[in-house]
């Protein structure tokens, strides 16, 4: 972590701080026994996670550049389920204070404490079903759907049960608090659902080129005639299909397998394997999108190291490698670069062309080694990428190469 990753991470944790301290400095004494406190302020920071985590996912540019959305995102899951735990322990604690289950399990608490039930219920199908909505086959949009509305749900019936129920929101700047931390979590999340892809530009699908078995790689190109936007290579956009003819109008995030330094189009490469990709092939020339980007920090020219480079790709995921050695290829460069891709059949294997033009024909001294798991006639390297297959390929220290790996088989 840099001093900037520190600041912010030191900032997301003193703000979840914030109401415990102010319970704190400005209620000292209270009523209720130490058992039942400690649960208050677990409930509380439970809350303030919650509210945070409208503002973590809501593709905040600064916030992507400062720490990568990939990773804003897996921070948001696990906070997810930290602000699931901290919640079962507020009603735990709350339950044990009283020596009752009256409160965990009764029907005839106030209103306000039902809510609370209520709330709680929802977060537990939402944490369950965000961890295994794909083993349970819920498509991505149905359970996007299902997210956004639990989400709002479970702010609302929080910050209401969190107002009534408890001694500590007696405090004006508690108060104050609550009533900005909704309306600006829902800000967030309308602009991030609803908004977000209304002012982004207009593009128009140029070609669809089969470049694998089930996989197609996607040209667009900007309606107003300007250049597409400026990207490094490896890093990733969300494309909204809006006028397709042949494919539902829905959201999705796909790597630019273009280099930047292709100036007239940007293109994604896409395999079909899902209920959404598998209509892909549909596209047409002309079908309209609205894209927004570029995200993401996985390139090489994030690291000022000009040392080799290692490369471990499965499948669909050679495409920021293909973006990334395009552009060293673009610029000239002659860096070691080695690339182990990993797929089931000769038939899997993406851009196999372009690899072999970029090892014999550019600069670049790349080195591909193509590892088959499902094709008994290959005769080159089978099975799985392993540590043998790394230490026979690889001439170099280990220690002294850049490695970057990314499976999608």
């Amino acid at each position: 972590m840099n001093s900037k990753h520190i600041f912010a991470v030191s900032t997301y944790f003193i703000a979840m701080a914030i109401p415990l301290l102010m319970v704190y400095g400005l209620m000292p004494t209270t009523e209720e026994g130490f058992i039942a406190q400690i649960g208050m302020l677990m409930g509380l920071s439970g809350i303030m996670m919650v509210f945070f985590q409208f503002i973590i996912s809501a593709r905040i540019k600064w916030l992507d550049r400062l720490f990568a959305y990939n990773n804003l995102i897996d921070f948001h899951r696990r906070m997810g389920i930290w602000a699931f735990i901290f919640i079962v322990a507020h009603f735990m604690l709350l339950t044990l204070s009283e020596q009752s289950f009256d409160m965990l399990l009764g029907y005839d608490e106030p209103w306000f404490i039902n809510l609370g039930k209520i709330a709680f219920l929802i977060l537990l199908v939402q944490v369950v079903v965000s961890i295994g909505h794909r083993k349970i086959k819920i498509n991505y949009e149905r359970w996007r759907a299902m997210h956004d509305v639990f989400a709002i749900g479970i702010l609302l019936l929080m910050f209401v049960h969190s107002f009534y129920a408890g001694d500590d929101l007696e405090l004006l700047p508690l108060q104050v608090l609550w009533f900005i931390l909704p309306p600006t979590a829902i800000a967030f999340f309308i602009w991030q659902r609803y908004f977000l892809f209304t002012f982004a530009p207009k593009y128009k699908v140029l070609n669809v080129v089969k470049k694998a078995n089930n996989t197609y790689s996607v040209q667009f190109v900007p309606i107003n005639g300007n250049e597409p936007y400026s990207h490094n290579p490896g890093q990733f956009h969300f494309i909204k299909f809006i006028d397709c003819r042949h494919i539902k109008s829905e959201e999705h995030p796909f790597t630019i397998s273009s280099s930047p330094s292709q100036k007239l189009h940007l293109a994604s490469t896409i395999k079909a394997s899902g209920d959404f990709t598998s209509q892909i092939h549909q596209l047409q020339e002309g079908d309209k999108v609205k894209i927004i980007g570029p995200f993401g920090k996985m390139s090489h020219i994030e690291k000022s190291h000009s040392g080799p480079i290692v490369f471990i790709a499965g499948g669909i995921g050679i495409t920021p490698f293909v973006s990334m050695l395009q552009y060293m290829a673009d610029k000239g460069e002659e860096r070691e670069v080695m690339l182990f891709y990993s797929n089931a059949t000769e038939s899997d294997i993406a851009f196999r062309e372009e690899l072999s033009h970029i090892s014999e024909n550019t600069s670049l001294k790349l080195k591909v080694v193509h590892i088959l798991s499902k094709q008994d006639d290959w005769e080159g390297e089978k099975g799985r990428f392993d540590m043998e297959l790394l230490k026979k390929y690889c001439s170099a220290p280990l220690s002294q190469n850049d490695y970057y790996v990314c499976l999608h088989l």
